[in-house]
């Protein structure tokens, strides 16, 4: 009578024990789906490509009042690239005035899902001629390799004081980017980066304002959202 007791009890047991067995494989493979480590992406608008800023500045000082000063005689600066086939960035004097836009930007991989970086649509607002970059968004991500960068704008306007010419007149006041009937403007980059654990990638939107700017309808004071779309870029710049 005891052994079969000792029967029984160990029958009963054997089907908990496998029931652990089987909690600790699915935890134990859960727990691999989720060990990769998150790394950081900070996104930044400038008015412009960096490097036309500063050529802009200096030329601008080489001409004004301070002409004489040590910065104006800096040394030469370096052209940007012309952006997706257009005029150089770097076309031009500075052109002073302020920069409105309200921008949301993403982020792809792999083929999936757009992943937001910003949180709702930010309003910023930069000087035309200031090279300092306006912070837009900073977040996690898990580690891996991204594809694309998506940017989302529903306003564009320029505030001209001066230093705009078209067709050899200048041009002042308010100029909007036409973001068409849904006043909605999408330009995908294909820029690809790695996210890496506990590291930073730095994406820059480059807004071109020197090279669209010329681009007016200086009746309407408007700039079409295609011209707009083909000079803006991303760009990824290097780790720090």
């Amino acid at each position: 009578m005891i052994k079969q007791g000792v029967r029984g009890d160990r029958a009963q047991t054997r089907p908990a024990a496998t029931a652990a067995v089987l909690f600790l494989t699915l935890v134990g493979g859960c727990g691999n789906l989720t060990s990769g480590g998150f790394g950081e992406v900070e996104v930044v608008l400038t008015p412009d490509a960096v490097e036309g800023l500063a050529q802009a500045a200096r030329m601008a000082l080489s001409t004004g009042p301070g002409a004489d000063s040590p910065m104006a005689s800096a040394g030469p600066v370096t052209d940007a690239p012309a952006a997706r086939g257009g005029p150089a960035a770097t076309e031009g004097t500075a052109i002073e005035g302020i920069l409105t836009v309200w921008v949301r930007s993403f982020v792809r991989r792999g083929g999936e899902d757009w992943e937001e970086l910003t949180d709702g649509f930010q309003r910023l607002t930069l000087s035309l001629q200031d090279p300092e970059p306006a912070d837009v968004a900073r977040r996690s991500l898990p580690e891996g390799s991204y594809e694309a960068v998506r940017t989302v704008f529903t306003r564009v306007h320029a505030q001209v004081i001066r230093g705009l010419d078209v067709n050899g007149e200048p041009v002042t006041g308010l100029i909007r980017v036409d973001l068409g009937p849904e006043g909605t403007l999408t330009v995908v980059d294909p820029v690809s980066f790695e996210v890496r654990e506990r590291e930073t990638v730095r994406l820059a939107l480059e807004m071109q304002s020197r090279v669209w700017l010329r681009l007016v309808d200086a009746v309407q004071r408007r700039v079409a959202g295609d011209e707009f779309r083909q000079v803006f870029r991303v760009r990824l710049r290097p780790r720090g």
